[in-house]
Parts: structure tokens; C-alpha cells; sequence
């Protein structure tokens, strides 16, 4: 919804008495300011409701979001040009928020980063304690060209490089 109006929102993770721990997303303004959560409803609230277990709900300041939005919407231009996608597994302490280390990958990348997206949190057999891994996909473009598998190569590279400076991960 915040693509449609203009509006990037930062998700991360969250806490919220109707939600289950740890299964909470919190969804936050780029300002900082927090305008709603998603996630699994807490059993002890399903229990009480007669609902089906790992119920999903979603609750949003759709007023906040349309208030954040600009007056005017400009659409981007469709590129002709193929997307290149890469996919990179990266192994980071428990306590490092997807979220930052999201953001890293994004500025790393450079201008060939078209889109990059978080699509699995991994802990458990084969992840040191205290560890996660966080896999994201990343998807380069250029507006003038095809990009070689090289130039995306680089740029995925550049950006795992500088999330190793940042938060010492490491490749998966």
C-alpha cells in the first residue's frame, strides 16, 4: 500500500499485547513514527475467541499513511531493459535488525539496485547461537542497457562487502 501512494515504510520487528511474541511485524513511517503491526494474533486471544490457531491480522493508521502521502503521485518510468535477480544468504547476530542490514545491501548496490526484498530469517541447525541468517533478493536494472551478469555480480558483491564492514556478516 505505500508504494501505491508514494509512501516507504520500514518494517521491522515488533511487539504488541494482541500480537504474538516474536511473530510481530511493526510498521513504521520513515520518520520513525509507527503506524501499525502484522503478524499472529496471540493464542492466549485466540483462545478466548474461539478462533483458529496462527490467525493473521493486520491493524494500520490508514490516516497516517494517507498523511504521509505526497499531494502528488509520480509514477516511475517502465524500463525496456531486462531485471537482473541475485539472491544472498547473509549470517548476522541475533540482535542485528533485518532492517539495517537491509538498508546496507540497498546503499552498497549502488544505482544498478532496482528492488531488494527480505524473503527468509533462518535460525537453527547449521547457525552458530546467537546468529541468524537473513536472505534477501535483489534485483538490478539499468535504464540504458542490459546489464551483464557481471556488472550485477559486482554490484551484489559491493554490497555484501559493506555489510561485512558494518556488521561483520558473512555469506551463507
Amino acid at each position: 500500500m505505500g508504494d501505491v501512494l508514494g509512501v516507504e515504510l520500514v518494517i521491522g520487528q515488533g511487539e504488541h499485547q494482541a500480537f504474538h511474541p516474536g511473530r510481530t511485524a511493526k510498521i513504521s513511517l520513515r520518520s520513525g513514527e509507527t503506524i501499525g503491526y502484522a503478524g499472529e494474533l496471540h493464542p492466549k486471544l485466540l483462545a478466548a475467541r474461539d478462533m483458529p490457531a496462527r490467525t493473521v491480522a493486520l491493524e494500520l493508521d490508514a490516516d497516517a499513511l494517507f498523511d504521509a502521502a505526497p499531494d502528488v503521485i509520480v509514477a516511475k518510468e517502465i524500463s525496456t531493459y531486462p531485471a537482473t535477480t541475485q539472491d544472498v544468504a547473509l549470517i548476522v547476530g541475533e540482535d542485528i535488525p533485518a532492517e539495517a542490514v537491509l538498508e546496507t545491501l540497498r546503499e552498497g548496490a549502488g544505482d544498478l539496485l532496482e528492488d531488494i526484498a527480505l524473503f527468509d530469517v533462518y535460525t537453527g541447525k547449521g547457525i552458530e547461537p546467537g546468529h541468524k541468517s537473513l536472505a534477501f533478493a535483489l534485483r538490478f536494472r539499468a535504464d540504458d542497457r542490459t546489464l551483464t551478469a557481471d556488472e550485477a555480480s559486482e554490484s551484489r558483491a559491493a554490497a555484501v562487502a559493506l555489510a561485512a564492514e558494518r556488521f561483520g556478516a558473512v555469506q551463507r
